[in-house]
């Protein structure tokens, strides 16, 4: 009998081993599985994409602005030198997401205990409890006693049900990004024109021939938006009429700039995309002050309506939009549970309240607080990674090996 096809299965010669599965494998979702690997969980780890890591590698051009040392933890250490392929690298460089993807994901995903859980091609559609509707057994302890009740759907677009005993949701936030509208919400016109707007940084130059000797509308501020500036200008360097109008919400120029930025790669990024924000490039025009108001398709461009805070409205035409105005995770996977969000972040709220009373705002700064921080009033289900720090954007990968460690210490 498959246990995960049943909600309570026989203890068979495995005992009472749960059932642990891991939403996504990412970073994140990998080191959680090698801690479950290691404390006997029985595993699963469910990724929508055709292979591991599937966010990582849609921006594996980019490189991060950490070193190899705060991105590889002690447990992938570990199995790096189980799987015969320890890591060699200047630990002082900063890789890009596809030699973190070559050098430590894919190996890992290779050994004995993880190649086995892993199912590829596999969407978690939703999480609920069996038997159990959200607003039931409030804080009532039964709820430990069901299992997990996750749908599932195949690349074949088939649906079926598997069953847990603790859930970690570690799917990130890249696959769900901010729309442009203002307020947060669409635009008008934008759900219509949503193949024609780009939302993660281009791959230049081997995208040059897409984006090269076009107008385009640059939408964001934060790192993403920066590189993709960036990358632009010194294509248009090159590309005669390449043009890119670069939207800012705000009319704060500094580019969220941290002062004596100990990341060389971080402090040169802001440093370039200020003076380009200043007018650095005849090919780059800054917009501050402005969100979109409205899109609508004219021929093969776009009429981009801009408002500004006084009221006042502008029309614009462009012939490609890249949005890089950040993400959220995916709250409606859990809707059934019994988590408790932060209405400003939509981060679990004992995190987001600690987080929202740390002080310094820099990433740097940051650490873990601990498995109190992660737990929800729903038993065994814990938000990890990027997507527990909800709309706050000073995760990093190593506050995810501590949660992971703290998670996996609080369930011994």
């Amino acid at each position: 009998m498959d246990p995960w096809t049943h909600p309570h299965p026989p203890r068979d010669g495995e005992g009472g081993l749960r059932r642990l599965a891991v939403l996504g494998a990412g970073p994140v979702g990998l080191d959680a599985a090698l801690a479950a690997r290691a404390s006997g969980f029985r595993l699963r780890v469910y990724e929508a994409a055709p292979v591991p890591a599937g966010h990582v590698r849609a921006w594996g051009h980019v490189r991060l602005f950490t070193p190899w040392e705060m991105n590889v933890s002690h447990r992938m250490r570990q199995g790096l030198q189980e799987a015969g392929k320890p890591l060699r690298v200047d630990e002082k460089a900063q890789p890009t997401g596809h030699e973190l993807v070559d050098r430590v994901m894919d190996p890992l995903w290779r050994l004995s205990g993880l190649r086995e859980s892993l199912h590829t091609r596999t969407e978690v559609v939703a999480v609920g409890r069996q038997g159990t509707l959200k607003h039931e057994e409030i804080g009532g302890g039964r709820r430990l006693h069901r299992p997990f009740r996750i749908l599932l759907q195949g690349g074949d677009g088939r649906e079926w049900v598997e069953y847990a005993d603790v859930v970690l949701d570690c799917t990130g936030t890249w696959g769900n990004p901010n729309t442009l509208g203002d307020g947060g919400i669409p635009a008008p016109g934008e759900r219509q024109l949503d193949d024609r707007i780009q939302r993660m940084i281009p791959e230049l130059p081997r995208e040059r021939n897409v984006w090269g000797g076009k107008t385009i509308l640059l939408a964001g501020a934060g790192h993403s938006a920066q590189t993709a500036a960036r990358a632009l200008s010194e294509l248009a360097e090159s590309v005669p009429d390449t043009r890119v109008l670069w939207l800012l919400r705000s009319e704060d120029l500094s580019l969220g700039a941290v002062e004596n930025d100990p990341l060389p790669g971080r402090r040169e990024l802001t440093r370039r995309a200020s003076a380009l924000v200043q007018g650095a490039s005849p090919a780059i025009q800054a917009l501050p002050g402005r969100v979109v108001d409205a899109l609508c398709p004219v021929g093969k461009e776009v009429e981009v309506r801009l408002a500004r805070r006084d009221g006042a409205r502008e029309t614009i035409r462009v012939d490609r939009i890249l949005s890089l105005t950040g993400g959220v995770g995916d709250h409606q996977l859990y809707r059934q549970l019994q988590v408790h969000e932060c209405y400003a972040t939509s981060g679990p709220m004992t995190l987001a309240a600690a987080l929202l009373g740390g002080g310094e705002a820099d990433c740097l700064n940051q650490e873990s607080h601990g498995a109190e921080a992660l737990s929800n009033p729903e038993p065994s289900f814990y938000l990890l990674g990027d997507k527990s720090y909800g709309r706050n954007n000073t995760f990093l990968l190593r506050t995810g090996w501590e949660q992971v460690d703290e998670i996996f210490g609080a369930m011994d």
